[in-house]
């Protein structure tokens, strides 16, 4: 046991404290060679997290310190492989695995269950931080940040590099960029002026030789914090982190403190933002407005706001967004605390507007913020917010170690207590007593009346994209204009390629510490149910939470409703909880919601293990607080039974909707492209992209263009969902703890009893082999479906295995490192089908092309013979996430929709433990024919739907 003053290894225990919050206690050391500071949070959590973080204070729009985050895992003294990063996804056991740039620090965070695969994923870190190989390979620059792209001498150079792709793909979304523009004019005297992740018209101007400089300035120890959590040998890992890193280093003075930013004056600004070529510009600006609040060190208010934001624009009747609806100056209104800075700030937006209304939206949010702050602010919604915003701190989320982290350096990086937003529990009551004394009045004022908050206008423009492709362009021109040696940069194509191309040498590999396949335990976590049944109903049961929190999910079978039927149905489920009901306005149904759930989710989703059918299923979730049971079975069934489809307030919640797929479109059109590619081959597939996917968001359009011609229609829709689905013939419940039974059966006998086949449902397949949607962005997404079980092939375990080696090796290299996109990734469903993705991508038909090649890729890989076993362990690890107690309990849900008892979970763990590589030649033959029958969709800009034209490829319609 570690005391006070004690020097272990180096590092002097500063404090020690209890921190009830968290379940655990708090250990604070120094290293006293280096300054560098060191916090242990010791709890009884299997799952130990270690984190090294750095102060990373941005001088300009580069992005060096992003594109230094995705570098230093590319190989190192230690361990010189080209990724030991991708090498570790391969094989190790870790539930997190990753590396965050933040706007001033830069984390390097890991976890894992198993303590060898700890202090392996340790030693990799430490090395890749400390001891990157960026210094000696310039390729490491050149792939993760920019370089120019040239093969011969008479070719026009292009830019490419992941980091550069990524960011283009970021400041494609509006939101990006009103964040960004609104940093630069609250923040013009501090680093938060810059953009951390970098703006892709300034990554281009990075130098080698800066980042190679900047490296070296910021990653020492003595700007180090280091973040241990969980059940782990303590002394261990002082003892590495001190012996194999620290002690080699020298204590310096470095001065990265941030100056604190004087509150600007009221000033107002505007912007472009692209929109295709062909959109409509009307109605598409964003208004947005900014102040800062506050620095890091006022937990009560930091905690006020994010109480404010909910109650002044949480739903359509809160008072700021209410005021701009009902005034029709925007289809949106949000308000957002920008916080874990030194300085946090408040930015309330106005989405889908119009800049001459500018003045009048102004006008809306001063009048309405006077009326609040003289008397009419809803202390009733504030009680009941800060309500659920202390169920939410309280309530267990994973990876939990992670989340402690960054909120303990929320404080810790500007020389603040860690411990600040660890253990603040009390802060919850203070505002309970403040919200009388007009605390809360006291901030709005602050913000929307003492003094004009700084303002930005972003403008539509269907010809910036046309300019910005210009502007590169002509940088690009001017560049090689410049060059007295072109062959220079021919030759570095060539380096960069071989490099790309050459595998790690089997020295190098066997330097990577891994688990043997003995370290992996050859059974799957259990997490079972007991099955009964309520007057009828299937029901499976739950232990009881040790958090005294309750877990209750109702699943209503979705049999009969035809496919035609299910967006609008989807729509239908999205207004649960939006509108009113019968008994309450609906901000006394949010106001309820708040004071009475921890949280309320309405989702559907089918379940299948094969392509013919599926179970399709509304599901709705909710978790309370003990003390609360019986209430929140109430105020779900009121919402259910009784919720008044006015067509008035359904209208401002379409548009958003609306809104909110197309820039799901364009922020994740991964998603969205692989979605709608299975829906060509499997009935569950059908059912997601009807609920959620292009097809969803297409019916959302064309209501909202003949409202008035189609809402009829849909109100009789709702009608008749509401009557017939909420019935026991077609529920099945689950919850945690047997004391929660009486509650099922209420909510049981409450309902409306329909008759209803529990029956699986076959949707008809969607047609058309290759297909597009057009976005305004810059970069692209693309997704690829085929099918095993088309060829009798059914799943077994070993189809994971394949997957890995798909994704980290083949998928990784060609897309990802030589292709520059931001992810890509391959999997193989239960029922047989394989997919696959690639995000934010340059040249989606070059990608098309390497998901064409795939099985001549495995057939070498598998000639090669070259063992499996890592792969294997990586699989098992990916199969076992950690998660968070509702969340396991829903996914073991799922597991019974699709008939996966625990035996049939052993079974898989056991083929993915024995795969053997001449057992995925079975596979070759059907990935073969992947080139001419998968299905692919892509995603992406105008000049891409046009050259995708000339392919064959169909376009659908912009939504």
């Amino acid at each position: 046991m570690l005391e006070l003053n004690q020097n272990v290894h180096g590092f002097t225990v500063t404090r020690i404290r209890e921190l009830e919050d968290c379940g655990g206690t708090l250990y604070e050391m120094i290293h006293e060679q280096t300054g560098a500071e060191l916090c242990w949070l010791k709890r009884d959590e299997a799952n130990k997290t270690f984190g090294i973080a750095f102060k990373t204070i941005p001088f300009d729009d580069t992005g060096v310190f992003h594109i230094l985050e995705h570098s230093v895992l590319s190989g190192s003294e230690k361990y010189p492989l080209r990724e030991p990063f991708v090498n570790l996804l391969k094989s190790s056991m870790q539930t997190f695995l990753n590396a965050i740039t933040f706007p001033d620090k830069t984390v390097y965070p890991f976890s894992s269950r198993n303590d060898k695969d700890f202090m392996n994923l340790l030693s990799v870190y430490m090395d890749a931080v400390f001891a990157p190989l960026l210094y000696k390979n310039p390729n490491i620059f050149r792939q993760e940040g920019w370089h120019y792209e040239i093969r011969n001498e008479a070719d026009a150079p292009i830019f490419k590099g992941v980091v550069l792709n990524e960011m283009k793909g970021a400041y494609s979304s509006v939101d990006e960029t009103v964040v960004s523009e609104m940093g630069k004019r609250l923040f013009p005297d501090n680093c938060y002026r810059f953009n951390s992740g970098g703006d892709p018209k300034a990554i281009t101007d990075l130098t080698y030789e800066q980042y190679c400089d900047t490296h070296a300035k910021f990653y020492h120890p003595s700007n180090s914090r280091v973040f241990v959590d969980g059940n782990v040998d303590i002394d261990a890992v002082l003892a590495f982190v001190n012996d194999a890193y620290f002690s080699k280093y020298e204590k310096e003075e470095f001065d990265f403190s941030i100056p604190m930013q004087k509150v600007q004056d009221g000033s107002k600004y505007s912007y472009e933002y692209e929109i295709a070529p062909d959109e409509d510009p009307a109605h598409k600006a964003i208004a947005a407005f900014a102040k800062i609040i506050c620095t890091f060190k006022d937990t009560e208010k930091i905690t006020a706001w994010q109480t404010l934001a909910s109650v002044l624009t949480g739903n359509n009747e809160s008072p700021l967004k209410k005021v701009i609806l009902d005034a029709g100056l925007g289809e949106d209104v949000e308000l957002d605390l920008m916080d874990g800075i030194q300085q946090p700030w408040v930015l309330l937006m106005v989405r889908n507007t119009d800049p001459e209304k500018y003045d009048a939206i102004v006008e809306a949010f001063r009048k309405t913020a006077e009326e609040l702050v003289n008397g009419k602010l809803n202390h009733d919604e504030i009680l009941a917010s800060l309500d659920q915003m202390e169920f939410k701190y309280r309530e267990k989320y994973e990876p939990s170690g992670l989340i402690f982290a960054q909120k303990s350096l929320d404080a810790w990086l500007y020389e603040g207590d860690p411990a600040q937003f660890l253990n603040c529990s009390g802060v919850f009551d203070s505002l309970r007593k403040k919200t009388e004394e007009g605390y809360f009045e006291e901030l709005l004022k602050e913000f929307l009346l003492d003094g004009e908050p700084v303002s930005v206008t972003a403008v539509p423009s269907n010809t910036l994209q046309e300019r910005r492709q210009k502007e590169e362009e002509k940088k690009l021109a001017d560049a090689k204009a410049s060059w007295t040696d072109i062959g220079k940069y021919i030759r570095e194509n060539a380096e960069l390629d071989q490099w790309q191309s050459e595998g790690d040498t089997p020295e190098a590999l066997a330097k990577l510490p891994v688990l043997s396949l003995s370290d992996v335990d050859p059974n799957p976590i259990p997490f079972e149910w007991e099955e009964t049944a309520i007057n009828g109903v299937p029901a499976l049961v739950y232990p009881k939470s040790d958090t005294g929190i309750s877990y209750m999910n109702f699943y209503f079978s979705l049999a009969g409703i035809t496919k035609d039927k299910l967006p609008a149905l989807s729509f239908f489920v999205s207004l649960l909880g939006h509108l009113p009901t019968e008994n309450k306005s609906v901000l006394e149904l949010q106001t309820d919601m708040k004071r009475i759930l921890g949280s309320f989710s309405a989702a559907m989703e089918a379940y299948s293990d094969n392509n013919q059918s599926c179970k399709p299923t509304l599901g709705l979730s909710i978790s309370m607080l003990e003390k609360n049971r019986e209430k929140a079975v109430d105020l779900i069934l009121e919402v259910i039974q009784k919720t008044i489809f006015d067509p008035a307030l359904i209208r401002p919640l379409l548009k958003q909707q609306k809104e909110d797929f197309r820039q799901s479109l364009i922020m994740s059109g991964h998603s969205a492209a692989v979605r709608r590619a299975n829906a060509h081959q499997s009935s569950d597939g059908v059912f997601r992209e009807m609920t959620a996917g292009y097809e969803a968001g297409m019916w959302v359009k064309r209501l909202d263009e003949a409202y008035e011609e189609k809402i009829d229609e849909f109100l009789n829709d709702c009608e008749l969902f509401s009557e017939i689905l909420f019935s026991p013939a077609r529920l099945t419940v689950s919850y945690s703890d047997t004391d929660n039974r009486c509650l099922a059966e209420k909510f049981i006998s409450a309902l409306n009893n329909v008759d209803a086949e529990r029956c699986t449902v076959h949707y008809p397949l969607l047609e058309g082999r290759k297909e597009m949607i057009e976005i305004p962005a810059g970069i692209t997404y693309s997704g690829w479906a085929g099918s095993f079980a088309k060829d009798g092939i059914a799943y077994n375990g070993n189809m994971s295995v394949m997957s890995h080696i798909l994704t980290f090796d083949y998928l990784w290299n060609e897309v990802r490192v030589k292709g520059g996109s931001y992810g890509t990734g391959y999997s193989v469903s239960l029922a047989g089908n394989y997919s696959a993705y690639s995000f934010r991508d340059p040249d989606p038909f070059n990608t098309l092309e390497v998901y064409g090649k795939t099985a001549d890729y495995l057939k070498g890989f598998l000639a090669s013979g070259e063992d499996i076993s890592q792969y294997i362990i990586g699989t098992i690890a990916a199969a076992e996430p950690v998660i968070s107690p509702g969340a396991k309990i829903r996914v073991a849900d799922a597991r019974y929709f699709r008939g996966i008892t625990y035996e049939r979970r052993c079974q898989n763990r056991s083929e993915i433990l024995n795969a053997k590589a001449e057992d995925l030649k079975e596979y070759l033959d059907v990935i073969g024919k992947g080139k001419e029958e998968a299905y692919c969709v892509i995603i992406g800009s105008k000049d891409v739907i046009e050259k995708g034209k000339e392919q064959g490829f169909t376009v659908l319609e912009q939504i």
